[in-house]
């Protein structure tokens, strides 16, 4: 009989024992960050803040479409509405990563990221372009050629001089 109870202990010790770490593990999923929400690639431009005009719009998918011909460099300028509670930069990567930009064995992508709500932008840059288009160069266009525009309210002109720029820059020796 003791033996009996013996394994009645330790069959309830063992549940509570799982019924504890099945609570812990979902509370840690609980507590985990949840992705981002990425928009989908459509396109070349993904205007999902809605903030660049038609017109600027088919200016740059032309240059864009051109420099991708030319040199097979794959360009994205992307808006959002958030950056779901992360940083500009880990999002940035996050999305260059799902949309896979570039060539897969040069790994020649670049995306133009611009979160207004946040007034946040980033340029991610693939490894087969780090030393061409470098994060110092990366952080003078933003500051120099799309911030000022942004700030005055000009997204349209913003993102095409920022285009004009890192085109100018991968197209350049």
């Amino acid at each position: 009989m003791d033996a009996t109870i013996a394994r009645r202990e330790t069959k309830s010790h063992g549940l509570a024992l799982f019924a504890s770490a099945l609570l812990l593990w979902l509370a840690w999923l609980a507590a985990a960050p949840a992705a981002p929400a990425y928009p989908e690639l459509t396109g070349r431009i993904v205007d999902a803040a809605g903030i660049i005009p038609a017109e600027t719009r088919a200016s740059v998918e032309q240059k864009l479409i051109d420099l991708e011909n030319k040199s097979g460099v794959q360009f994205v300028v992307a808006s959002v509405p958030s950056l779901d509670g992360g940083d500009a930069e880990s999002y940035a990567n996050g999305l260059f990563r799902r949309w896979k930009l570039g060539e897969t064995k040069k790994n020649n992508g670049v995306l133009l990221l611009i979160a207004p709500n946040e007034r946040k932008v980033r340029i991610e840059v693939g490894y087969g372009l780090e030393g061409t288009l470098t994060d110092a160069l990366a952080k003078v266009i933003i500051v120099n050629a799309i911030a000022p525009r942004f700030k005055a309210g000009d997204f349209g002109g913003g993102v095409a001089r920022g285009v004009d720029d890192i085109i100018t820059v991968l197209t350049t020796d």
